[in-house]
């Protein structure tokens, strides 16, 4: 019998970093900043696009109805109606939440497109251009419910919402600038049907850049319009939301569509295109600036006590709009605007960190049916102060901002302690609880970030909405 020979004890294991050839090794997850900041660079250009557009519109809409009607009255009321289709807010809201959100959002931009190719060959017509811009508003209302509400949270990591907040809403405001500067060189070299068009083409354009957006899941949620309704119009019957949906829908009806009546007014006067779009371009720029620098603007102060400080800020600028010299009105323009500009970015983060992302559509959706509806109804109520001369026209407006303040100003001084803190009502911690519908059941307990020492949810007149 002979002796096998030993078994040579087995050689180590060369480290797995050793063996596996580097081709094989997975690869490293990429940090959220990077991918935050490209996604949000092509969020803002395409938003940034898109409000070029929306704001080239604001301006020829007006002044084509007013060379074709000679009416001032018929002028706001045709634009106005672009606003109307927030009425239908929450359905869209529902139609969000259901599908994905880059789709809706590229769809939206084409569906004005479209709209506005047609408006662009039927300018002479008054019955054709309402119905087209009223059309064209549907694409309007998903765009800014998706870019500003929706994809924002679905996209970017907790951390770098409120900058990407600030970042976006600064360049919406700068857009403002830009699309006025366009659309009334446009309207002044090129004529209301080929200006159009160029509208047209830009929204091509938004869309497309929105293509490299990541797809956001559609939800296997079925579509219950009745139940979307009530998860909606629960967020609005919150205490702290209908306190500010009340006091910003009465903000909206005094200067939801400022920009147009100014606009219009300087037409009828005879002041030359350019100089119009100048004029307005000083007041949004210093818009886009406050954008920018919003979270730094009396950070130690709740945000109702910041939104009160913007609402009377506010409603001095207005003040001196009303007064007939153009520079103070200059001046008074852009204290709105700035006013107006700070009070949307804090607005905005906080409804963002308050909504669960996946009912953001139809909350969001019914709090904007409310406010942003009352901007078409600014519009007639501009076009109805036509009638009326110097400091009477500006009366109406003046006086809802006011009564406005002052509800604000109650619900603010019925929350806040003495050290001016605010008392929260709900409760603390980075993990309270707040009942949502869902498909499990009626009432299904959801988990939501809720920032601590936030008492309640502020809701601006955003950058969008106007």
């Amino acid at each position: 019998m002979t002796a096998s020979p030993p078994t040579p004890p087995p050689s180590p294991t060369p480290p797995e970093s050793e063996t596996a050839p580097e081709s094989e090794s997975p690869p490293a997850p990429e940090s959220p900043a990077p991918r935050d900041k490209r996604i949000l660079r092509v969020l803002i250009t395409s938003s940034m696009v898109s409000k070029v557009a929306d704001w080239q519109l604001g301006i020829v809409i007006p002044l084509a109805v007013l060379a074709e009607s000679d009416s001032v009255a018929l002028s706001l009321v045709s634009f106005a109606l672009r606003g109307v289709t927030y009425v239908g807010s929450p359905f869209l809201g529902s139609v969000i939440d259901r599908f994905d959100k880059r789709l809706i959002f590229v769809l939206a931009q084409l569906q004005q497109a479209l709209c506005l190719v047609f408006l662009a060959a039927t300018l002479s017509s008054q019955v054709s251009v309402a119905v087209l811009v009223l059309l064209s508003g549907v694409g309007g209302v998903a765009s800014a419910i998706t870019g500003q509400f929706v994809l924002i949270p679905k996209l970017i990591s907790a951390p770098g919402r409120p900058v990407a907040v600030a970042k976006l809403n600064s360049a919406i405001e700068l857009s403002k600038v830009i699309g006025l500067v366009l659309g009334g060189v446009g309207f002044t070299l090129l004529g209301p049907a080929a200006a159009t068009l160029c509208i047209a083409l830009l929204y091509v354009v938004a869309g497309c850049v929105a293509l490299l957006l990541p797809a956001v899941a559609a939800s296997p949620e079925k579509i219950n319009i009745r139940r979307d309704l009530a998860i909606g119009f629960r967020w609005v019957g919150k205490r702290e939301i209908l306190w500010l949906v009340v006091t910003m829908s009465m903000t909206n009806l005094a200067i939801g569509q400022l920009e147009p009546a100014l606009i219009t007014e300087f037409g009828d006067q005879g002041m030359n295109t350019t100089v119009i779009s100048a004029v307005m371009a000083i007041g949004l720029l210093t818009g886009a600036g406050a954008s920018r620098v919003a979270p730094h603007f009396l950070p130690q102060w709740t945000p109702e006590r910041r939104i009160l400080v913007c609402q009377l800020v506010g409603f001095g600028g207005l003040a001196l709009i009303a007064v007939p010299v153009l520079p103070v009105r200059v001046v008074g323009f852009m204290v709105e605007c700035f006013a107006v500009a700070v009070s949307n970015v804090a607005s905005i983060t906080y409804r963002q960190e308050t909504i669960p992302a996946d009912v953001a559509g139809r909350a969001n959706a019914t709090i904007r049916m409310f406010i942003t509806g009352a901007v078409p109804l600014s519009g007639f109520l501009y076009a109805w102060a036509s009638r009326l001369d110097g400091y009477w026209y500006w009366l109406p407006a003046l006086g809802l901002w006011a009564t406005a303040n002052v509800i604000w100003a109650v619900h603010v001084r019925r929350g806040a302690d003495p050290l001016g803190r605010g008392v929260p009502e709900t409760p603390q911690g980075p993990e309270a609880l707040q009942r949502t519908e869902s498909p499990q059941g009626p009432e299904a307990l959801q988990r939501t970030e809720t920032p601590q020492g936030a008492s309640t949810a502020v809701e601006g007149v955003t950058s969008g909405d106007r």
